[in-house]
């Protein structure tokens, strides 16, 4: 059963497709554009036009869900082997396609594009690797193609392949668009509630004196410390999970599987989290990374069971599915619009007999504020603040920075919390060498971001 805006499209794709080869759909996270890409494939095999159908998507994580949709959509096989219907691969695998370049070539195939933002260039400027080999080759070999994306632009500014630019805005023409306002009037998507955390106060000592800072931009622009250094100070990363971990209890009373998402900025930063949610808030978590071979696993056995948080290193950003994903608490240092996006997009899929609010918790930092307020202009909200009566304790932070070195721990646990302590102690020197000794966070107030049509 399609929802309405899916049927709409589908049926305007395979009209489409009877004047050009390329479809472009815009539609918000969480709408389901995988079932609609099945449903589409379903009508051109169904109608005969193709034979064959090819899906990419940005991690191995997507590819097997997508797997798993389509062979429920089509009721084949959809593992790339023998008697299959399709495959399902990553866009990585495209370096090593050269046999499926072949069968492109002799085969009527609907190449389906999933996050198609990854994909970029105009044949002339620097671009990744996916989008020159999709320029050159696939988009003259494919049958059709069915480009799908939540986020029509991308930071670098490279042009999305397949994607047609209107004159002179430079704004993507889509073919089909459902954004996030229709969603939330259908139902299909809950509404975002986005808590954006300032520091109310905060005292850095370096060089011999103290300054102090009312909110976080001051800190940034005026106090020569780094977004990094604040989302590693422990205070702030207790503070986000109270906060995180309050809403989901409640959450659970009346929906006993909803789960939150944590975003960490490395895997020695989530590591901290981990200890800090077992320790202070007697919460187990998941840990996934690109480190764990077996990250997909755990994915999948947190989408399917009802434990509370998962734990993720850009794992979790775009197009993974786990619709009981209700609160997330940012503590990302990528601060660009589509990641805020992408994150965001995690947890506003509508599921039954759980809340229609979806609530995102982060700090205020100026861009990431923007990017909420600019969701705010298309679905109007309220703008609050509320101080917390909390004083935090002096306490030495470190910068952490990434190591590289492998872990032992592959599955999902708690790691050893003196291996943390070692990691702490081994990049104290760093705020020696910068005069950075001493960060203290007095208090914190709530810039709650609402949204209600």
């Amino acid at each position: 059963m399609l929802r309405a805006w899916q049927a709409q499209c589908l049926t305007q794709a395979i009209k489409s497709y009877q004047h050009q080869p390329q479809f472009l759909v815009l539609a918000s996270p969480g709408a389901g554009k995988t079932r609609l890409a099945a449903y589409i494939a379903k009508t051109l095999l169904d109608n005969n036009d193709i034979d064959y159908v090819v899906c990419f998507s940005p991690s191995r994580v997507v590819s097997q869900s997508i797997e798993e949709t389509f062979e429920s959509v089509l009721k084949r096989k959809f593992n790339g082997r023998l008697g299959s219907i399709g495959t399902s691969r990553t866009y990585h695998s495209l370096s090593n396609s050269a046999e499926l370049i072949n069968d492109l070539a002799a085969t009527r195939v609907l190449v389906i594009f999933d996050e198609i933002h990854h994909c970029a260039g105009d044949g002339e400027s620097p671009t990744n690797s996916w989008g020159l080999q999709l320029l050159s080759t696939i988009q003259h070999l494919a049958t059709y193609t069915l480009s799908l994306t939540g986020t029509p632009w991308r930071t670098d500014t490279l042009p999305i392949s397949f994607a047609k630019y209107s004159a002179p805005e430079g704004n993507i023409i889509c073919d089909y668009s459902y954004d996030l306002v229709d969603a939330i009037k259908d139902k299909v998507c809950r509404m975002p509630q986005i808590n954006a955390i300032d520091i109310e106060k905060v005292t850095v000592k370096g060089l011999g004196k103290f300054e102090t800072y009312t909110c976080l931009q001051s800190l940034l622009s005026e106090g020569e410390i780094s977004y990094q250094t604040v989302i590693r100070h422990p205070e702030a990363i207790k503070h986000l999970l109270s906060l995180s971990v309050h809403r989901l209890n409640i959450l659970r009373k009346s929906s006993p599987n909803a789960g939150g998402l944590i975003v960490a900025s490395s895997y020695e930063h989530a590591l901290q989290i981990q200890s800090i949610l077992l320790d202070h808030f007697n919460k187990e978590s998941t840990l996934v990374s690109c480190r764990h071979d077996d990250s997909p696993e755990l994915i999948n056995r947190f989408r399917k069971d009802n434990s509370e948080w998962i734990i993720s290193i850009a794992m979790i950003s775009e197009g993974t599915d786990i619709p009981r994903l209700q609160v997330c608490c940012s503590l990302t240092d990528v601060t660009t619009e589509i990641y805020f996006r992408q994150i965001l997009g995690r947890i506003i899929r509508m599921t039954k007999d759980q809340s229609d609010i979806a609530n995102m918790y982060m700090l205020a930092e100026p861009n990431l504020v923007a990017f909420a307020e600019r969701l705010n202009k298309a679905i109007p909200g309220t703008y609050n603040y509320q101080k917390t009566e909390e004083l935090l304790n002096s306490i030495v932070t470190p910068k952490p920075t990434d190591n590289g070195n492998q872990s032992p721990y592959t599955d999902g646990t708690i790691h050893p919390q003196t291996e943390l302590d070692e990691f702490i102690s081994d990049n104290h020197d760093l705020l020696k060498r910068t005069g950075l000794n001493e960060l203290t966070m007095h208090s914190f107030k709530s810039k709650i971001i609402s949204y209600y049509l």
